[in-house]
């Protein structure tokens, strides 16, 4: 069950996991709010998708349709992915005497998971960060398991006559650096946007490529201060895309100035094409990107990833050896498949407790 309708890491990673347990052999049902989107992803997979109002009501409706569903499906376990979802799953998974998983992808108020650490219960924190902010609040610790997020993104293969630049029209000889995430105050763009003339000052020839879907206020705002700074023609809205492995693999690095984070896939994508990242010094950042080895920390201002930025674009030597580490990096700990290993094992901890 997943409780937002965004397409940021939380709803990415419950649709690819529901998609790859269903492969697996297991009988997977996906609960969500009202989107679309969703259902398009899980299209043919056979994971059952089932649509609600989470939020009307002060949530009894959805609590009443999903302890009908909990009766009538007969499920052996219930996984919740953020606090929404975690909340209304309790009374239901209680009532039916159902084994609940809890993943913690965010930095967020921590009552729910004291709440579900009951019985055989689990709560998944994605990054030994969050398991740090779970412990400080309570949460007791035998019921928590760490599972980092994973990516699948090193098996994917793109023709190389696929160019980027050529789709958007830009000069074949420009460096491309990019921004990964859906268009949002806390993901930094305003950022990346004010460190590009500090960047264009020593490389004119750099050009920072949005990627992920750009609505509401905060996006159109950001369209304003791009063409205030006379930056229209250095800075790309590429908009959601399907091929975000193709993106990644058009550009010299990546960079990642969010206000928090926990174990960002973007990050992990990122690192997956054998691109070092630029990373801000918060949340769980520190635990993928290891300073000057797979990428570079960075404080959360213009002028340090301005500076970062310069370094990865001056160095080529030295941004290629951290583009190779960061390929092994995932390759040892963050593939999808060792994600899915170890999330199994929470699986069964949960519904066989010892």
């Amino acid at each position: 069950m997943i409780s937002s309708a965004a397409t940021s890491g939380a709803e990415k990673h419950s649709i690819a996991l529901a998609r790859r347990l269903q492969y697996q052999g297991h009988s997977v049902d996906l609960l969500s709010p009202e989107i679309p989107w969703v259902r398009d992803e899980l299209e043919g997979t056979g994971v059952t998708v089932h649509q609600i109002d989470l939020r009307s009501g002060w949530g009894v409706p959805a609590l009443i349709q999903l302890n009908r569903l909990a009766k009538e499906r007969q499920y052996d376990l219930v996984h919740a992915h953020l606090s929404r979802a975690a909340y209304l799953s309790l009374l239901p998974t209680a009532l039916q005497d159902i084994p609940l998983v809890c993943s913690v992808h965010v930095k967020t108020h921590y009552l729910v998971y004291r709440l579900a650490s009951r019985k055989s219960n689990r709560v998944v924190a994605v990054s030994n960060y969050i398991q740090g902010l779970l412990e400080g609040s309570r949460v007791p610790a035998k019921h928590i398991d760490v599972v980092h997020n994973g990516t699948d993104f090193q098996d994917l293969q793109y023709a190389a006559d696929n160019d980027v630049k050529s789709e958007f029209g830009l000069p074949h000889d420009s460096r491309l650096i990019g921004l990964v995430g859906r268009v949002a105050e806390e993901k930094g763009h305003l950022i990346a946007v004010n460190a590009m003339p500090a960047v264009l000052e020593s490389h004119p020839d750099a050009h920072l490529l949005f990627v992920g879907r750009a609505e509401g206020d905060f996006a159109e705002y950001l369209r304003k201060r791009v063409e205030s700074q006379e930056l229209g023609s250095r800075v790309t809205f590429t908009g959601n895309r399907a091929d975000v492995a193709r993106m990644l693999d058009s550009m010299e690095f990546s960079i990642l100035p969010s206000s928090a984070e926990a174990c960002p896939l973007a990050v992990l994508e990122s690192m997956a094409r054998k691109r070092p990242v630029v990373g801000a010094r918060i949340g769980g950042v520190d635990e993928l990107v290891i300073h000057k080895e797979t990428g570079l920390l960075a404080e959360q201002t213009p002028e340090d990833f301005s500076a970062g930025m310069n370094y990865l674009l001056d160095n080529e030597d030295d941004r290629l050896r951290m583009g190779s580490n960061a390929l092994q990096m995932i390759h040892e700990r963050f593939t999808f498949a060792q994600m899915m290993e170890r999330m199994e094992a929470v699986y069964e901890r949960a519904i066989k407790p010892d």
